[in-house]
């Protein structure tokens, strides 16, 4: 498998991701709009419970990444430091994922349109972590490693 079907597949994934929280939140938006007699619950525990876990997921997912990333940097096999990358990415997602469902679950629960909104801010920071080539080098490889500039070949083996 080559360097560029690697990226290719991590896209799709990302895509995938992203695409089935975006379509979790609209179906949760519709039927929370279906009832139009339905008053906002605002219940306390839920507002807080929904932001600590999107602030907790968010924090541990960034931190959860750049921990399993370093490890590539003292390996000097590309193919290792690529699935490293890869395993990462995912464990980033999934975590972000998490906190946006948890979140689109809570509005349909209680109606409140801010864990609508936080699920949404979760989405657009998912929509942003995509993974790229240059947040690849910038992870995987430190400041004095020659290889570099070998992410950017579409049709090196991997």
């Amino acid at each position: 498998m080559t360097l560029g079907d690697n990226f290719k597949q991590m896209n799709i994934i990302h895509a995938a991701l992203c695409v089935g929280c975006a379509l979790i939140l609209f179906i949760m938006y519709t039927l929370v709009n279906q009832d139009k007699n339905a008053v906002p619950a605002t219940n306390i525990i839920f507002t807080v419970l929904g932001i600590a876990i999107a602030f907790i997921n968010v924090l541990l997912s960034r931190i959860l990444f750049f921990m399993r990333t370093q490890q590539a940097q003292t390996i000097s096999d590309f193919g290792q430091k690529i699935n490293i990358f890869r395993a990462a990415f995912i464990i980033q997602m999934a975590m972000l994922e998490g906190a946006a469902i948890i979140n689109a679950i809570f509005y349909f629960l209680t109606k409140d349109k801010l864990h609508f909104f936080i699920a949404i801010g979760v989405l657009l920071l998912m929509v942003m972590r995509r993974p790229t080539r240059s947040m690849a080098a910038i992870t995987l490889f430190s400041a004095k490693d020659d290889n570099v500039q070998r992410i950017y070949e579409d049709t090196m083996e991997v």
